[in-house]
C-alpha cells in the first residue's frame, strides 16, 4: 500500500482530554497500514474534507475499524457519529499566512492575544474553511473560521506564520456546542440521541417497522445539570435546524398573542424540517390547568396539546422540552404521543463530576498538585454549573494574586491555578441542589465531644464506613440503615453528634428543624416534606437530619391532630420510596420518644436507636476539659472534683458553666483592673449560679402545672 492510499473506518465519539485539540484516535494497526505515526497528519474525507493529527487509541476500540474524533473535527469533515469516512495520509505545508474570522463578536486583537492563540494552535492541521475552537485563559470559549491560507491546501502554523483577524461575514453562528462539552451523562445523551438522530438519518427504518418514531422528549432534573446543554449539542452534532424557545417569552398579556407564538414556531420548524424545537422552563407555559387562574395560560396549555397532536404529519420535527419541576405540568402532556419519553438529568456522580472537571480545566494552565479526582471526590451534590462556577472562581483567585503584576502593555506574568486555589474556591461555592436547604455544618470534630465514645462509634461504623470502605461492609453483607435515632434529655449533645458525623463524613448535610415543616395550608407540609426528601436523593450522598422529630410526628393516639397524622404517612412514604435509593441516611433527634409514632421505630424506617444519657464522672471531666481549652485558667483548677461537684448536669450545662466562669473572671478582671485567671472557687459560683437556676426551673414548672 502506498503512503496515499486510503482506508474506510467509521466515526466513534472522541475522548474528553482530546477535544478541540485538532486530534483523532486510531487503531495502531490502521495507522500502521497508512504509513502514519503518532502525531502525523491525515485527510479525513466525509461530506467535506479536513485534516487533524492523529493518535493511537486506546483499549475501547481495538481491532475495530473505527476512528474516535471530537466534534469540531466531526463538523469539518461534515459527518456525525456512526459515519462514514475515508483515512489517508496528507502532506502537510508550513502557513506563511493564516487567515482566521472570530465566530463570537469581533474584536481587536492584541500582540499578545495573537501570540497565545499561535502557541495554541502550532502544530494543527487545518484546511481553509474549517473551523477551530480554543478556550483562552480567563474567558470562554473562542471559534474561528480558517477563511484563507497561504499556501492553500493542508497547512499548520509555527513561530513564523503570520496570523491575520478579519471581521466574520454576516450570519455566521457563534461557538459551537459538541457531545465532547458534555461530560458525566454518557447514558442521557445516548438514549437522546437514539430517539432524535434515528428518525432523522434513518426515516425509512421505522416504515419498514410499521412503528411511528418517538415525537418529543421532556428532559427533568435540578437546574444546572445540562438539560439546555444537551438539547444545544444534539442541535449541532445532527446538524438541523434548531428553536430554542424560552417558555417566558410565549407569555403576552394580549388575548391570542401567546397561541399565534406558538403555532408561528411550529410553521417554521416544519417548513424548515429537518428540525428540533426546543421548550425551555416548559413549565412556565404548561402548568397543571387545574391549577391555574387566568385564561392566558389555560389557552397555552390548550394550544401547546393540539399542536403537538397535530404533529403526526409533521414530517421530520421532533420536540424537546426542559423543566426542574415535572410534577407541575399538565398531565395531559405526559402521555404517549406528545412527550413519548422522559429523562432524568440528574446530579453527577463522582466520575461524572470528574469528567465534567476535566472539560472545564482543560486550557487552564493547572498546577502539578491539582488532583481532579480529589476534587471530584469531595464535590458531592455538585452539578455541572456548579463545577463550572468552581473552576472560574479558582482561575479568579490565581488571577487576584498576580494582578498588581499586570502592566498597562497587557504583559501578564505566566502563573498557575493550585489546589490551595480550589479549596479556596469551594468556600464561596455552594452546591446549587442544596441551597435551598443548606445548613452550614459547624467544624465539630469527633474530638471536641466530650465522653459518649461508645455512641461516637457506632455512628461513625453506620455511617462513615460504607463511605469510605464499601468492600469491607459487603464483605459482612452489611447495609447502611435508612434511619438513626438519636434519643435522650435535652442538652446530652444529639445535635453536636449530627454535625459531626456531617462534618466527618464529608458529604451533603442538609438539616431540618421539624417544626419549620408545619403549614396551615392544606396539604403544603406533605409537599415540604416531599421535597426535602427529593433533595436528598439528588444530592446523595446525603445526611437529612431532622431535629426535634416530635414536634411532627407525635403519635396518632396522644390527641394530636389530622396534619400530623397525614405528616407521619408522608414520612413512612418517603422511608419506604428510599429503598430503591442508595446513599441517604435520615438522622434524627428527640428528648420526647414517647411520643413518636411506633410505625416509626421499626425495621426499614428508624432502625437503630442511640439512647443517650447524662453523663457519668469521667465524661463531666472531659467536656469540662473540653470547653476550658484556651481559656485562661488557674494552674490549682481540679477539673476531677468539679465533675464530681456536677453530678446530673447535661452537657449542655457544662459548657454554660464553663462561659459563665470566663465572663465572672473577665468582670473581674475589668473591675480591679488587671488580668485574673479562672479559679476553682469561680467555678464553684458558676456551679452554684447553675444549680438556682434549675431549681427556679421546677419551681415554675410546678405552679404551672397547678
Amino acid at each position: 500500500m502506498t503512503e496515499f492510499d486510503s482506508i474506510k473506518l467509521k466515526v466513534k465519539e472522541g475522548l474528553v482530554e482530546d477535544s478541540r485539540k485538532g486530534i483523532v484516535r486510531m487503531n495502531r494497526e490502521d495507522m500502521e497500514q497508512l504509513g502514519v505515526d503518532t502525531g502525523d497528519a491525515i485527510s479525513i474525507e466525509g461530506k467535506r474534507i479536513t485534516a487533524a493529527k492523529v493518535y493511537p487509541s486506546f483499549n475501547d476500540i481495538y481491532g475495530q475499524p473505527l476512528i474516535q474524533m471530537d466534534g469540531i473535527v466531526r463538523h469539518n469533515a461534515g459527518v456525525g457519529i456512526n459515519s462514514e469516512v475515508t483515512v489517508s495520509k496528507t502532506e502537510v505545508k508550513i502557513a506563511r499566512k493564516v487567515v482566521l474570522s472570530p465566530l463570537e463578536n469581533f474584536y481587536d486583537w492584541t500582540q499578545k492575544d495573537e501570540i497565545e492563540i499561535k502557541n495554541m494552535l502550532k502544530g494543527m492541521p487545518m484546511l481553509c474553511e474549517d473551523e477551530l475552537s480554543l478556550t483562552l485563559f480567563g474567558s470562554n470559549e473562542c471559534s474561528f473560521l480558517v477563511s484563507g491560507t497561504t499556501p492553500s491546501g493542508v497547512v499548520k502554523i509555527n513561530k513564523e506564520t503570520d496570523i491575520i483577524f478579519v471581521q466574520p461575514e454576516l450570519g455566521i453562528n457563534g461557538s459551537r456546542i459538541t457531545y465532547e462539552d458534555i461530560g458525566g451523562l454518557d447514558e442521557q445523551v445516548q438514549k437522546i440521541r437514539e430517539i432524535v438522530e434515528l428518525p432523522l438519518k434513518y426515516p425509512n427504518v421505522f416504515k419498514r417497522l410499521g412503528v411511528e418514531p418517538p415525537k418529543g422528549i421532556l428532559l427533568y432534573g435540578p437546574p444546572g445539570t445540562g438539560k439546555t446543554l444537551i438539547a444545544r449539542a444534539v442541535a449541532s452534532e445532527t446538524k438541523v435546524y434548531f428553536v430554542h424557545v424560552n417558555g417566558p417569552e410565549i407569555m403576552n398579556k394580549f388575548y391570542g398573542e401567546s397561541e399565534a407564538k406558538l403555532r408561528e414556531i411550529f410553521k417554521e420548524a416544519k417548513s424548515r424540517a429537518p428540525s428540533i424545537i426546543f421548550l425551555d422552563e416548559l413549565d412556565s407555559i404548561a402548568p397543571k390547568r387545574e391549577d391555574v387562574h387566568g385564561e392566558v395560560e389555560k389557552r397555552v396549555v390548550a394550544q401547546l396539546l393540539a399542536l403537538m397532536d397535530g404533529l403526526e404529519n409533521r414530517g421530520q420535527v421532533i420536540v424537546i422540552g426542559a423543566t426542574n419541576i415535572p410534577d407541575s405540568l399538565d398531565p395531559a402532556l405526559r402521555r404517549a404521543g406528545r412527550f413519548d419519553r422522559e429523562i432524568a438529568i440528574m446530579p453527577p456522580n463522582r466520575e461524572g463530576r470528574l469528567k465534567i472537571l476535566q472539560i472545564h480545566t482543560r486550557c487552564m494552565p493547572l498546577d502539578k498538585n491539582v488532583k481532579l479526582d480529589k476534587l471530584a471526590k469531595i464535590t458531592y451534590g455538585f452539578v455541572g454549573s456548579d463545577l463550572s462556577a468552581l473552576c472560574k472562581e479558582a482561575g479568579m483567585i490565581a488571577l487576584r494574586k498576580v494582578l498588581s503584576k499586570i502592566t498597562d502593555d497587557n504583559n501578564i506574568p505566566p502563573f498557575k491555578v493550585s489546589m490551595d486555589n480550589f479549596t479556596d474556591a469551594l468556600r464561596e461555592i455552594e452546591p446549587s441542589s442544596t441551597r435551598e436547604y443548606y445548613s452550614e455544618i459547624p467544624d465539630v470534630k469527633w474530638n471536641d465531644i466530650g465522653g459518649l465514645d461508645r455512641t461516637k462509634k457506632v455512628l461513625q461504623t453506620l455511617v462513615e464506613l460504607p463511605l469510605h470502605d464499601p468492600d469491607l461492609c459487603k464483605e459482612y453483607e452489611f447495609t447502611p440503615p435508612k434511619g438513626i435515632l438519636l434519643t435522650g434529655p435535652s442538652g446530652t449533645g444529639k445535635t453536636l453528634l449530627a454535625n459531626a458525623v456531617g462534618s466527618s463524613a464529608k458529604i451533603n448535610f442538609i438539616s431540618i428543624n421539624g417544626l419549620t415543616l408545619i403549614s396551615h395550608w392544606m396539604g403544603e407540609s406533605e409537599k415540604t416534606l416531599h421535597d426535602v426528601f427529593v433533595k436528598a436523593k439528588q444530592t446523595a450522598p446525603c445526611i437529612l437530619f431532622f431535629d426535634e422529630l416530635d414536634g411532627i410526628v407525635r403519635s396518632r393516639s396522644s390527641g394530636t391532630n389530622n396534619l400530623r397524622d397525614r405528616l407521619i404517612s408522608q414520612l413512612i412514604l418517603e422511608f419506604d420510596g428510599l429503598e430503591k435509593v442508595q446513599g441517604v441516611t435520615v438522622l434524627a433527634a428527640t428528648n420526647r420518644i414517647d411520643l413518636i409514632d411506633s410505625v416509626l421505630l421499626r425495621e426499614g424506617r428508624f432502625e437503630y436507636i442511640l439512647k443517650l444519657s447524662l453523663p457519668e464522672i469521667d465524661e463531666r471531666e472531659s467536656i469540662l476539659k473540653i470547653h476550658s481549652k484556651g481559656l485562661p485558667v488557674s494552674e490549682d483548677v481540679d477539673f476531677r472534683k468539679l465533675a464530681e461537684k456536677t453530678r446530673g448536669m447535661s452537657g449542655a450545662e457544662l459548657a454554660t458553666l464553663c462561659h459563665k466562669a470566663s465572663f465572672m473572671t473577665l468582670m473581674l478582671s475589668i473591675k480591679n483592673g488587671l488580668k485574673m485567671k479562672i479559679s476553682q472557687d469561680i467555678f464553684n459560683q458558676s456551679i452554684d449560679e447553675i444549680n438556682n437556676q434549675k431549681k427556679f426551673g421546677e419551681v415554675i414548672r410546678t405552679k404551672s402545672q397547678r
